[in-house]
């Protein structure tokens, strides 16, 4: 049992090191900075942490192909503001009134908010193809062209404002980032997801166990999978505020943001693993020439890594509206440093071939839980880049002695 035990933290190191760098930056900062285990900072640093791990969780996809998107801080903002101006203008929601002069208020705040979503998703699928086409089929640099995306979303950003600041009232929309399932919804949601986990990890070994791959030990699945449904329900339980006899029920309960992360993560990391297209990206990153030689339509491949990519964003630029209540001139900026250094910290290869959906949620965690620390530590933003700096540095030289260790 021991050695069984062994064995498999061995073969899943750096998961484990990634996690337990995790744990340690909480108990640090919990017993450094008082509130830092409430359930109000708790639900703050997830619902940040976030907006950003969406987007890593399309960046992992970019860098295992060897390619790197810089567009994306901007990207998100230039439709997060595109959203907010829609909003702010009555652009939809007057036409609507006009043509239903019936319907209630609420179901035109929500007809509104869908229309904008739709929208938004276009654009970012729009953005993803022209970007895209650029680096697959005109074979121009993807620093190149996502560089000068960073550029021209910047200045998207600064004509749909024109300097001010748009602000909009629809709850509905705002609801996206601001707002809570019930408390019963999010215990009822946890115990199904760690049924599905249960039920994924048995159907995965007998899969595995019929096509004649080692699957390992039943008791470590087991406990790696208890694990994981502990701390889903010690979450649950927290930001419901099940504790706090004085909890007001407007804040109590899983910010709807946290599902639609949670439903991101699950499709990407299935679409990572179990898809054709998933072991083409990676094929490609290891070696494009094999994977070329393999009969893989590396363009192709490219060309969808960059529209999910601009899907994500999409995705993420709607959660910057919502989240803030507004359209600003600064949305998304140095974001995508923090979904870059995300990957890398959870451990995606800058050289390609290499990188995983979950590390990307779990480094992002990390970068969101040392920003939050050190802001409630009253820790100037000048020494906030160098520690964060740091820590990159020091993931990525960990990572490389890991390689040579195994080499």
């Amino acid at each position: 049992m021991l050695d069984t035990l062994i064995q498999a933290l061995k073969k899943n190191l750096r998961s484990y090191i990634l996690i337990i760098a995790l744990v340690a930056i909480w108990l640090a900062f919990g017993m450094a900075a008082p509130g830092y285990w409430t359930a109000d900072h708790i639900q703050s640093v997830v619902t940040q942490m976030a907006i950003i791990a969406i987007m890593a969780c399309g960046m992992v996809f970019v860098i295992v192909t060897g390619g790197i998107d810089l567009s994306v801080g901007f990207g998100a903002g230039f439709v997060s503001v595109v959203g907010a101006a829609l909003l702010y203008y009555g652009t939809i929601e007057e036409p609507l009134v006009k043509m239903f002069p019936d319907m209630s208020e609420g179901a035109v705040a929500i007809t509104v908010t869908i229309v904008v979503i739709i929208l938004s998703i276009i654009l970012g699928i729009l953005i993803g193809l022209f970007q895209g086409s650029l680096i697959a089929y005109l074979k121009v640099p993807p620093f190149i062209v996502t560089l000068g995306g960073m550029y021209i979303f910047k200045s998207g950003i600064l004509i749909v404002t024109q300097g001010k600041t748009l602000f909009f009232s629809n709850e509905s929309f705002k609801f996206i980032a601001q707002g809570f399932i019930p408390p019963i919804a999010g215990l009822i949601l946890a115990a199904l997801v760690t049924l599905i986990l249960f039920v994924y990890v048995l159907a995965s070994r007998k899969r595995k166990i019929k096509h004649g791959i080692d699957v390992g030990s039943l008791t470590i699945d087991i406990i790696k999978t208890s694990f994981s449904a502990l701390l889903i329900f010690g979450y649950v339980l927290i930001v419901n505020r099940t504790f706090d006899e004085e909890a007001i029920p407007e804040i109590s309960g899983v910010p709807f943001l946290v599902i639609i992360l949670a439903i991101i993560f699950t499709l990407m990391s299935y679409i990572s693993t179990n898809t054709r297209f998933g072991r083409y990206t990676y094929a490609i990153g290891g070696n494009r020439e094999a994977a070329r030689l393999s009969g893989i339509n590396i363009d192709k491949t490219i060309l969808m890594v960059y529209v999910a990519m601009g899907i994500l964003v999409a995705v993420s630029g709607i959660a910057l509206a919502a989240y803030v209540g507004s359209g600003t001139t600064s949305a998304g900026q140095g974001y995508e440093l923090d979904v870059i250094a995300s990957c890398i910290l959870g451990g995606t290869s800058t050289l390609g071939g290499e990188g995983s959906v979950f590390g990307a949620i779990v480094g992002a965690l990390i970068m969101q839980s040392l920003s939050n620390g050190l802001q409630m530590m009253n820790v100037s933003s000048n020494f906030q880049y160098l520690i964060k700096g740091l820590v990159l540095i020091l993931a990525v030289l960990a990572d490389i002695s890991m390689k040579k260790k195994h080499a």
